[in-house]
């Protein structure tokens, strides 16, 4: 008799993972819980291209990695987790992919992100996109709207049909990244999950990149550059001397505890 096969998302296990214990229905407060919850526990890195791994977009490789390990991921396996979870609660969901401008001219399309439409509202979700990463939904209309401690702002592109995502740094605003209204299939994923993990000029191939966002902390790790903002303000800054020291702060502030025998890439600064 052939066995059952084995499920490719575990929604239990999920919720577990991110410590979410409240009610699961396709509602604003879930979705906004769920965010939170997520972008807390769950954090941003690309380690395993670090460690020269490929990443793999399979839905039990992602629940293998991000749930089973304990591990995090970047944007193509966090909000296709995300995209997952609340697609078994019931929400009424499309993927996106975004052109990241990180204050320049659009690139590629790089980026998932998600949109969620609850009683006729969409909302921009995205638990994927590092140390600039939402804590929270943000409506999907135009305007400014306080968040962990930053003011981001939703507005219609002057570049092409769609919307720009920006967050106010250092007195004017940042473009974070561009998405239209394309949709979007699963090739789509391999095509800029190969790109940005396997590129020489990928800056997820060039550097060690690490985050975590609360509603009241962000914690990012460039390199051997550890920052911390406490609501807003930077609270913290440490440069990491060695590997030692490196696999330290993964675990304590990042939630991340590497086998001991995962070589990571070196990188400037940091000692063997």
């Amino acid at each position: 008799m052939n066995q059952p096969p084995v499920p490719a998302f575990d929604l239990s296990a999920y919720l577990a993972r991110i410590g979410y214990t409240g009610p699961v229905q396709a509602t604003l407060a879930c979705l906004r819980a769920l965010h939170i919850a997520h972008a807390g526990a769950i954090p941003f890195e690309n380690l395993d291209i670090q460690r020269g791994l490929p990443i793999r977009l399979e839905p039990e490789a992602i629940m293998a990695k991000l749930v089973g390990s304990q591990r995090g991921g970047y944007c193509f396996e966090q909000n296709s987790l995300f995209h997952m979870a609340l697609t078994r609660i019931g929400f009424d969901l499309v993927r996106r992919l975004a052109r990241v401008r990180m204050g320049g001219d659009p690139g590629g399309r790089s980026h998932l992100m998600l949109l969620v439409t609850i009683e006729g509202d969409t909302h921009l979700a995205d638990v994927g996109f590092g140390g600039s990463c939402l804590a929270e939904p943000l409506p999907l209309r135009k305007g400014e709207y306080d968040s962990a401690g930053d003011r981001w702002r939703l507005r219609p592109s002057d570049w092409s049909p769609g919307w720009e995502l920006e967050v106010w740094r250092d007195g004017d605003w940042f473009g974070l990244y561009w998405f239209g209204d394309e949709p979007v299939v699963d090739h789509d994923l391999i095509f800029g999950n190969h790109y940005t993990s396997t590129h020489p000029q990928s800056r997820f191939i060039q550097n060690r990149l690490v985050a975590r966002i609360t509603l009241s902390e962000r914690h990012s790790l460039l390199n051997g550059q550890y920052r911390r903002r406490l609501n807003g303000t930077l609270a913290e800054e440490l440069e990491i001397p060695d590997e030692a020291s490196f696999r330290h702060i993964l675990r304590e502030r990042f939630l991340i505890d590497l086998p001991a025998d995962a070589g990571l890439r070196p990188v400037d600064g940091i000692a063997p």
